[in-house]
């Protein structure tokens, strides 16, 4: 038992050593830590004294001038290099520049462009409301004299109902049956400024639907009207569609006068065509010795492929 004791003893003596031995260093790492970090101040400290002191020469040096020699040398020496790096400098920053000119006007033509574009789309649209609203006015000012009962409507189309739309000469408007619109009915435009304008006749409706109905245009080999020469009542014939470009009237006796440059108008001999209303003008006039009637050439008085506002008279 005494043996064992003792041997405890020797162990905890061990173990205290030990533990001195472990404290002794981490004082001694301790203390070199601290040296080393002082160390190191010290000749950061130093290094920023010698610093201090070399910029502080340097300035009192160059403003008593010793340095000009120095400065001058060092000048000349750098200025192939300077010229070298503001050439390349200069022309990079100029290249940069001209690259963002480029796009700036680009950007710029294209808003141009797109401001141009909108322009003009705008003056179309004015002119368009102008003619139409110039047409509007001349239908009311001739309507209000003449007081016949009418009804507006827009041309949607143009080409039959039915049919071959390219060789005809026909169009279709917006209103029909629904609107009390029949065939036989004289349709109507006007030309002339202000209140001198003349009622011209385009065309008479052939074909209806319940908001459509077909016209045939003067030009319209299938569109017979009864006509007289304006004056002179007693000069009548038949006019019929020609080609689609002009129309003819025929059945004049020979024994009646007609020139070029004669108006044509409706003589009023058929129901729902008003007497008055102008066809168009004689260009030409065919008169054969050996034939029973003359016939002449009519030229409609208004640009039948400009129209899209007429108006339909009403009985």
């Amino acid at each position: 038992m005494r043996l064992s004791w003792l041997r405890q003893i020797s162990r905890s003596d061990d173990r205290a050593a030990l533990s001195t031995r472990a404290a002794r260093n981490d004082n001694k790492l301790f203390c070199r830590g601290n040296d080393i970090l002082i160390s190191m101040f010290k000749l950061n400290i130093k290094k920023y004294f010698t610093i201090i002191a070399v910029i502080l020469l340097l300035l009192v040096l160059h403003y008593s001038k010793l340095l000009n020699p120095v400065e001058s040398f060092l000048v000349q020496g750098l200025k192939p290099a300077s010229k070298v790096f503001y050439s390349f400098s200069f022309g990079l920053s100029q290249t940069y520049f001209d690259q963002t000119v480029k796009v700036d006007l680009a950007a710029e033509l294209k808003e141009a462009r797109a401001t141009i574009n909108r322009l003009i789309a705008e003056n179309v649209e004015l002119k368009f409301l102008k003619e139409e609203n110039l047409t509007l006015r001349k239908q009311l000012n001739f309507l209000a004299k003449s007081g016949e009962r009418y009804l507006m409507a827009n041309i949607i189309s143009r080409g039959e109902l039915e049919g071959d739309v390219a060789n005809s000469r026909s169009v279709v408007i917006d209103k029909g049956l629904r609107d009390g619109l029949f065939a036989g009915l004289a349709v109507v435009s006007f030309v002339g400024p202000g209140d001198s304008s003349q009622g011209v006749i385009i065309g008479k409706i052939v074909n209806v639907k319940d908001n459509l109905a077909e016209i045939y245009l003067v030009t319209n080999k299938n569109c017979k009207l009864a006509a007289a020469i304006l004056g002179e009542e007693k000069t009548s014939g038949i006019v019929t569609g020609e080609l689609g470009l002009t129309s003819k009237m025929e059945f004049i006796p020979q024994t009646e006068n007609i020139k070029e440059g004669d108006l044509v108008a409706t003589s009023g001999l058929e129901q729902n065509i008003p007497r008055g209303l102008v066809i168009g003008r004689v260009t030409k006039v065919i008169k054969e010795n050996n034939e029973v009637w003359q016939s002449a050439t009519i030229e409609p008085q208004i640009d039948l492929d400009s129209l899209s506002v007429i108006s339909v008279l009403l009985p």
